[in-house]
């Protein structure tokens, strides 16, 4: 190198130590910051895989739930259908034709064990220790317990014995069923035994254990998830690969629902998750090792190391280099290190000969790197917001608190009050003929980007897209003159969007304002709600919900219930359709909410369907699959009309059903008359069956009949009925007592109060008076 003397020189040269140490300490904060780096990745990763995780597993129980709920529910009905009811008698009493009619009762549950096949293992029917009715066909009872459904746990003596018990249902601890070709199957068998025709008949459906794993399994995010069950009796009925001694230790340390902990199971560090179902009372646990989502943060650490090891390389290159040429080689990297990427990549164009180009280059490569790596992270958090806030607005629980505080300080919210404004496009007939399909597709996927854009300059807010066309806009108030500064984004709005209005209309709705950003679902809904209210033609409407006093249920009492039902059993097509109309009026002025607005169509539904069950009536003949479906949705935007319209066919075809084989009794109906006039009159005085008869002048054996054939239900049932709607409506209007309210409506003890009370409603008294908004308990 220019004569000077080299051999020797890392070792001789104090210049090359001095320099050498310099690059070295650069290490320093690297591998600090670096440590930081990779604790904050790692945290943050394993918070929101556990989110994941845990809401994953929550859907997949969901899903779980509501199949077998469906199930379930099928397969009562088929215990109530016209074929068990009418063709469903002990052996000994079948004559001939109705040994002929044993393969209905098999074509019927044979039928309701295909639709739910996946689930369900097995059915099969029982009234008598002679036969077993199932899909197949007709079994001895026996040689099918002995050979067709053989367990370890329940032999054919605990079968027998289902007929002397009256259970509803009960679900029995886990099994092994065999028959005939196969090894056993694992089951969860659930007995519902009933009198049927005077007889105790026992139903019993096998749940398909596999079923539900797999299930689980194919909804997992992680191939080596694992998967415990644990019964209502706390014994493990699904199990992958978890050894007895780290069950003991999950049952020991993950007992809440919702609870993720860290644990070492089958010898591997692992994420375990616990949520309960509340339909089965079984926990579902889910075991992820933590090396299946640990590859961010092992990058960041493999990046970390790799970064050391080079710069120590060129450390020692450069610092040898440094050492005999001093004065040029440091000037080129302070150049390059000081200078912007656009200054750095024409320097290193114009010196393409230069010695320090690698270092330059490689820099400039790690901050191409870094700014990827950036914009990935931007691009991620915006889907966790999105995801965050539709959750919120759905009404559904938030987050963890350390979360819910990372996703609002990231958009600047911080403390003040929220609400959202809801942005509505109904696209006209111009808007597709006159422009082509792919700027249509721009157009609505830029939408989101322009409403924030615009309300930003004027708000902190954050708009996510809820539905197709329909966006929310969730905003932070700090002061009146935030409200101000609202109204003057609305206003730019309009502008902006006025020359568009021949191709669409647009309905802004905002909804009242909250103290907490948990009640945003509230805000939602409100804005929902009075755009649902909007009459007019204006091709850009915005509408406010602070003037309106939104209620958070609907109006539909047990004395509703018997209008309808009786207008019903009537036949009167004017007054149903004016009972039905101003009972969804009284709702609409009482600005009930858009959502329990279809709740109401739904509760009125099941009414028609209960109409249906008590005439024995075929309910798919009045009411197709597709319109139970439509009635039972969520109500949508515009939809209220047309679902009322859809409910009234139901009713007129019951009706015109009814008048067919209708045989009018007005003394049954003056007997009911009566006997509900004099209920209502003295419901708060000891009512009793003999009390009834003596006033009326009747037997109570005959009135007790007639009147559970003509109402379907019995009087008892009716008397706590219309009990628990006078105890409600004191709930509401009045901060009586709770024992005070039981004597109230005629019952003497606060016990038998609280558990009527939560027979019929599903929630004790206090949760159902604190369930209602604040400001409503006085109407």
């Amino acid at each position: 190198m220019n004569g000077i003397r080299t051999h020797g020189l890392a070792f001789t040269n104090k210049l090359f130590i001095k320099i050498l140490l310099c690059f070295l300490s650069l290490l320093v904060p690297i591998v600090i910051i670096g440590s930081f780096v990779y604790n904050d990745v790692k945290g943050l990763a394993e918070r929101d895989v556990s989110q994941k995780l845990a809401n994953n597993l929550v859907s997949s129980i969901q899903t779980i739930d509501l199949h077998l709920g469906m199930a379930h529910s099928t397969i009562n009905n088929l215990l109530i259908g016209d074929i068990i009811q009418q063709h469903l008698r002990p052996y000994s009493e079948l004559g001939d034709t109705g040994k002929m009619n044993m393969q209905l009762i098999v074509r019927a549950v044979g039928a309701h064990q295909n639709t739910y096949s996946s689930f369900i293992e097995s059915i099969f029917l029982y009234i008598d220790k002679d036969k077993v009715y199932t899909g197949d066909g007709v079994i001895d009872f026996p040689i099918f317990f002995e050979k067709f459904y053989r367990s370890s746990e329940y032999d054919t003596g605990y079968w027998s014995e289902q007929l002397e018990k009256s259970d509803f249902f009960k679900l029995l601890p886990a099994t092994v069923m065999k028959n005939y070709g196969n090894t056993g199957k694992r089951v969860i068998p659930s007995v519902t035994t009933r009198y049927i025709n005077g007889e105790l008949a026992t139903m019993v459906t096998s749940l398909s254990l596999r079923a539900v794993e797999q299930n689980l399994r194919s909804h997992s995010i992680y191939n080596s998830t694992d998967y415990l069950v644990l019964d209502q009796y706390k014994d493990s009925i699904i199990n992958d690969r978890v050894d007895d001694a780290s069950i003991d230790l999950i049952r020991q340390e993950v007992t809440e629902p919702g609870q993720a902990e860290f644990l070492t199971v089958n010898g591997k560090r692992s994420l375990v998750i616990l949520t309960g179902s509340e339909d089965l009372g079984w926990d579902y646990y889910s075991i992820t090792p933590v090396a299946s989502f640990s590859h961010e943060s092992q990058r960041i650490l493999d990046l970390l190391i790799w970064i050391c090891i080079s710069l120590m390389i060129i450390g020692i290159f450069f610092s040898f280099v440094f050492s005999v040429h001093l004065y040029n080689p440091i000037r080129n990297i302070h150049n390059i290190l000081t200078r912007n990427e656009l200054q750095d990549k024409a320097v290193y164009e114009r010196r393409s000969n230069d010695e320090l180009k690698m270092i330059g280059n490689r820099i400039y490569q790690l901050m191409n790197q870094n700014n990827e790596a950036v914009n990935q992270l931007n691009q991620y958090s915006n889907e966790l917001l999105d995801h965050f806030f539709n959750t919120l607005i759905n009404g559904n629980p938030a987050a963890q608190l350390g979360t819910t505080r990372q996703m609002l300080d990231k958009i600047g919210f911080q403390g003040g009050r929220y609400l959202c404004c809801c942005f509505m496009f109904q696209y006209k007939e111009r808007f597709n003929s006159e422009i082509k399909k792919p700027e249509r597709a721009l157009i609505q996927d830029k939408l989101k980007n322009v409403l924030w854009g615009i309300m930003r300059q004027y708000v902190t807010c954050y708009t996510v897209k809820h539905e197709q066309n329909f966006y929310v806009c969730l905003i932070q108030l700090q002061s009146q003159e935030d409200r101000a500064q609202l109204n003057r984004a609305l206003d730019n709005i309009k502008n902006t969007f006025a020359y568009d209005m021949v191709y669409c209309e647009l309905t802004i709705g905002l909804g009242k304002v909250y103290d907490s950003v948990h009640d945003l679902g509230k805000s939602y809904n409100d804005a929902l709600t009075v755009i649902n209210r909007i009459d007019g033609d204006s091709s850009i409407q915005i509408v406010d919900a602070v003037d309106i006093r939104i209620e958070g249920t609907y109006y539909y009492s047990f004395p509703d219930q018997k209008k309808i039902v009786n207008v019903l059993r009537a036949g009167n097509r004017e007054q149903l359709e004016a009972e039905v109309r101003d009972l969804i009026e009284m709702n609409v002025s009482r600005n009930v909410a858009y959502k329990y607005m279809g709740m109401l169509l739904v509760e009125l539904m099941n009414t028609g369907i209960r109409y249906l069950n008590e005439k024995q009536m075929i309910r798919q003949k009045l009411l197709s699959l597709s319109e139970e479906t439509a009635l039972g949705g969520p109500l949508l935007n515009n939809e209220l009309e047309e679902r009322v319209g859809l409910l009234l066919e139901f009713y007129m075809r019951i009706i015109d059903e009814s008048e067919a084989g209708k045989i009018e009794n007005r003394k049954t109906e003056a007997v009911v008359a009566s006997i509900t006039q004099y209920i209502e009159l003295h419901f708060a005085k000891d009512i009793y069956l003999e009390t009834i008869a003596d006033e009326i002048g009747l037997s109570a054996k005959y009135i007790s009949r007639l009147f559970k054939e003509s109402t379907g239900v019995t009087i008892s049932d009716y008397i706590n009925g219309f009990r628990m709607d006078k105890a409600k409506q004191l709930l509401v209007n009045t901060d009586m007592k709770i024992t005070d309210i039981a004597e109230q409506v005629g019952i003497n003890s606060r016990t038998t109060f609280l558990r009527v009370f939560k027979k019929h409603e599903g929630l004790s008294p206090t949760d159902y008076r604190n369930a209602r908004p604040a400001g409503q308990k006085h109407d």
